[in-house]
């Protein structure tokens, strides 16, 4: 595991309080995100699929005089790699370590699962320059996907 940053902790995602706790986190890291759109607790743990999440993958960061700051939520059930499906820390507490913390952390933890190989999906346009996170600790482009859309205007229609 890797070396801890002053004044970080982690906790692993235990019980419910915790579960509704990395909702908020999330919400609140992602709040500026494009196409982040909230969702009520009891969807979002839906649409995770709660039943078969494996939630000793998913670490809430804490920073001292600040309290919890920071998630990842991991999941190790792709036949070919680890996968990160979230890393979020508060806008108030970028650029103290945590996101670097909680993906050391996650590597060291999928090692220790035997794997070898990790990955993650980023919006490489947002602005918490998490590509730069990424990539600062080795991780490299394997794909990209560009999305395009329009927006059309849509007129009411008389019933």
């Amino acid at each position: 595991m890797p070396d801890p940053v002053t004044g970080v902790t982690l906790r692993e995602c235990r019980t419910d309080a915790d579960r509704r706790r990395v909702h908020e986190l999330l919400d609140a890291a992602f709040a500026d995100h494009f196409e982040y759109h909230p969702r009520p607790y009891e969807e979002w743990l839906a649409s995770l699929g709660s039943d078969r999440t494996d939630w000793s993958l998913v670490w809430i960061a804490s920073l001292a005089g600040l309290g919890d700051a920071g998630v990842l939520m991991a999941r190790n059930d792709d036949t070919s790699m680890g996968w990160i499906r979230h890393l979020g820390v508060l806008e108030a507490a970028r650029g103290r370590g945590i996101g670097s913390h909680l993906l050391r952390h996650a590597f060291g933890a999928f090692a220790a699962r035997g794997r070898d190989t990790v990955g993650l999906g980023v919006d490489t346009q947002n602005t918490s320059e998490a590509l730069r996170l990424y990539m600062r600790h080795g991780m490299t482009l394997h794909y990209a996907v560009h999305t395009w859309q329009v927006e059309l205007p849509v007129r009411a229609t008389a019933r």
